[in-house]
């Protein structure tokens, strides 16, 4: 088990270097916000019976950075992997006449995206554009914090999957300078596979098959730069 976790892990970097050998490289990050959707049966499958009454107050503030290559395909269209860890979960709050619950889930990832990037204008100093393609995530760690009225309580829910697999779209903004690229990113991550298992003891009522959903979502502004083609 631990030899193929090992190998999961190792993967991407040697797919990513393989790929950014003749490429162009750089590097991004960036901030933004995050959340779970859940979808017909909501939380509680996933969170337990306990929480189902918080709600949202502010978003789950979110972060990404890493690598990525830059492989042209033609005049307009650019292969894009990524190597990025990010951070992705919920917040939940809920204020009582006199206490204060918080609920907090983050999930850190090792994400790796292979994107297809159509970057216009090529001709000029400004290229917008956009991209789309999908990515796959290794689970790094998990973290829940619950907060009550100032007391504070860290533990690592063991029903977070250890995977995630989803698409990426976004919009991009290019600068051309004289030792490369300034590169701007408005991205949105959405999965397409349940992150967490259904907590023990659930039990689901029968309305037909794909009746529970918990997926990430983010949206997050990036920004990177982008050296020149290495020869």
């Amino acid at each position: 088990m631990k030899n193929r976790i090992y190998f999961i892990t190792i993967l991407p970097f040697l797919l990513f270097l393989n790929i950014t050998v003749f490429s162009q490289i750089g590097m991004k990050g960036g901030v933004g916000v995050s959340d779970i959707v859940f979808a017909i049966e909501g939380q509680t499958p996933y969170l337990g019976y306990e929480v189902d009454y918080l709600t949202h107050r502010n978003p789950l503030v979110t972060y990404q950075f890493g690598v990525f290559g830059a492989v042209k395909l033609n005049k307009l269209f650019y292969f894009q992997p990524e190597l990025i860890y990010t951070r992705q979960g919920l917040n939940y709050n809920i204020d009582f006449l006199y206490d204060n619950i918080t609920y907090r889930l983050y999930i850190n990832y090792l994400q790796l995206p292979l994107l297809i990037n159509l970057s216009m204008r090529p001709e000029k100093k400004f290229h917008p554009g956009f991209y789309v393609g999908p990515y796959g995530a290794l689970k790094l760690n998990a973290k829940r914090i619950t907060e009550i009225d100032g007391d504070r309580v860290e533990d690592n829910p063991i029903n977070v999957k250890n995977g995630d697999f989803g698409l990426i779209g976004g919009l991009s903004f290019d600068f051309d300078i004289p030792k490369g690229q300034l590169i701007a990113d408005l991205r949105f991550n959405y999965s397409l596979m349940n992150i967490m298992y259904p907590i023990d003891g659930y039990i689901p009522s029968y309305d037909g098959p794909d009746k529970e959903r918990a997926r990430n979502v983010s949206i997050v502004l990036l920004i990177g730069y982008r050296f020149q083609i290495i020869k």
